[in-house]
């Protein structure tokens, strides 16, 4: 999100959108957002779950979506769009290599009843578990487009740091709407588990994935949390010294359990509370007890002062639960104070 805040093309995304200049362009653009949603709900107020929102949402925006399961689903899809004379989709496998899981095209030679766009998911193989995010994604496009000459985009998986400002927040987008507060408003009660989540996911919106509900219900919970992914990784100048294959065979360096990915909550940020990602796991957090025992899950008091740097860099001492489940090769983990 810094990063986002400060970038020229989101800044420029904001004016063209009429926004005043902000110090924060992403949250004046998610509340545009906002908005404009709350505003298109006036003739549907039985809307009360995700799912119908996306739908309500595609359909104002003129976009329909067509999913692709398989093979044989891409060249169904192909054949028929060739057919009514979208001459893009002749390209339609090669624009969608394993690192992309969605394209939003614009039509060209559609009859005057049909949408103007159509969102082509990708849903084969491991892009499955992503499929919904991937809607959500393909129709934040559509929810900050401002030139209306463009004729696709599409949502390419790459790390955060080499993401387009323009797609980190699209995603932003995306993430707030798949899990809108007003759905979840007075559910989000008492601490925060694994098992209230799904509860939660299971309950309003089963069409997402766990990892996803994980994810967006951590980001709104009313109540200070950290949620961490944690895998065997390298150390940041080691991976940066393999790249550059710096290192000679006798002094390869080794994997640690690492953190890969952080997401503080509001709550907890307004409390000041900081954490880091590629920290080494504390070897005795039962973060770490999980992951090298194979353990299903497992729960401890800590404290947030065991997580140190190399160089004895800690961070400040703060009493914290910890829930801890395994993934087929990650852990993750609840950090609530």
């Amino acid at each position: 999100m810094p990063r986002l805040k400060h970038s020229i093309k989101v800044h420029t995304l904001a004016l063209d959108l009429g926004l005043k200049p902000s110090e924060n362009p992403v949250d004046t653009i998610v509340a545009l957002c906002d908005k404009r949603v709350v505003k298109t709900l006036r003739e549907f107020r039985d809307c009360n779950q995700p799912s119908d929102l996306l739908t309500i949402l595609a359909q104002k925006h003129s976009t329909t979506f067509e999913i692709i399961n398989n093979d044989e689903d891409l060249a169904k899809i192909k054949d028929k769009y060739l057919k009514a004379g979208e001459r893009w989709f002749v390209r339609l496998e090669e624009e969608l290599p394993h690192n992309v899981y969605g394209i939003t095209i614009k039509r060209l030679s559609r009859q005057p009843w049909d949408p103007q766009y159509v969102s082509i998911i990708d849903a084969r193989g491991s892009k499955a578990f992503k499929a919904n995010h991937t809607k959500w994604h393909e129709l934040g496009h559509l929810l900050v487009m401002t030139d209306q000459t463009r004729l696709h985009f599409n949502r390419t998986f790459c790390t955060q740091d080499d993401k387009d400002p323009e797609e980190s927040l699209v995603d932003v987008v995306a993430g707030y709407f798949e899990y809108w507060p007003k759905f979840f408003a007075g559910k989000l009660r008492d601490k925060i588990s694994f098992q209230k989540i799904e509860d939660l996911r299971s309950t309003i919106c089963p069409e997402a994935s766990k990892y996803s509900a994980i994810l967006g219900l951590t980001k709104l919970w009313p109540t200070p949390c950290i949620l961490i992914e944690a895998r065997l990784e390298y150390k940041k100048q080691d991976r940066k010294q393999l790249n550059q294959q710096s290192f000679g065979f006798k002094d390869q360096p080794q994997k640690a359990l690492r953190v890969t990915s952080v997401t503080i909550n509001n709550a907890a940020r307004d409390c000041g509370i900081r954490f880091h990602q590629n920290w080494r796991v504390p070897t005795k957090s039962v973060i770490a007890k999980v992951f090298h025992d194979g353990l299903a899950t497992g729960s401890a008091k800590e404290n947030l002062c065991w997580w140190e740097t190399s160089t004895g860099q800690r961070l400040h001492p703060c009493n914290i639960e910890v829930h801890a489940k395994l993934n087929s090769d990650s852990v993750q983990a609840l950090l609530i104070p």
